[in-house]
């Protein structure tokens, strides 16, 4: 009867030990399938904080450069002022550490005696560059030509477009996170306002 009862002893334990390793390994993969859910809700805030700060940028620098009553190198840098103030005092994920760093970016993009004060301008729509685009667009063919100067008022767009690098809270790992807007002043809608349009392409001085 001794021996009966150990065996049956014998087998409740390896039950309990099979049944630990199981929650052990089923706690382990809850956790890894929590923190990317996590992570990718994170991700997606940023991306959709990120975009806003671009598209708020371009709709000022827009709104700035289309009330100015001339056209000229000041009234380009203000508007360009206006956008770099935007992103670099903006917040993603509670944190304005990379977005400020962007600043000296969006500083050297400026240069008063070019035209539209583009110091650089990428024609290929990809290649996603720290910078504020000044340029006049055209609605028929969604073209930002930041070689033409100067812009009738209705026609004056902005281009802001950069490249953030996060690190996740929950992996520790980084990403990188891409904005671009364009925003152009519409002089004819009722009030006058800024709006956020697409462009096919841009061409440059």
């Amino acid at each position: 009867m001794l021996q009966i009862k150990s065996r049956k002893s014998d087998k409740l334990v390896t039950r309990s030990g099979i049944a630990a390793i199981w929650l052990i390994g089923s706690a382990a993969m809850i956790v890894a399938a929590m923190s990317l859910v996590l992570e990718t809700g994170w991700l997606n805030l940023c991306r959709s904080e990120v975009k806003v700060v671009a598209e708020s940028a371009a709709l000022a620098a827009a709104r700035s450069w289309g009330l100015a009553a001339t056209d000229d190198a000041t009234s380009r840098t203000t508007a360009k002022t206006r956008a770099r103030t935007i992103v670099t005092g903006s917040q993603v994920e509670g944190s304005a550490t990379e977005l400020l760093a962007l600043d000296a970016g969006l500083a050297a993009s400026n240069n008063a005696s070019a035209v539209n004060n583009n110091a650089s301008c990428p024609s290929v729509l990809p290649a996603v560059n720290t910078l504020i685009l000044m340029g006049d667009f055209d609605p028929a063919t969604k073209i930002l030509n930041a070689g033409v100067s100067p812009a009738t008022s209705a026609r004056r767009a902005c281009l802001v477009q950069f490249t953030v690098t996060l690190t996740s809270p929950f992996t520790a790992s980084t990403r990188t996170v891409k904005a671009r807007a364009v925003a152009v002043w519409d002089s004819a809608a009722s009030p006058a306002r800024s709006r956020l349009v697409g462009v096919s392409s841009i061409t440059c001085p």
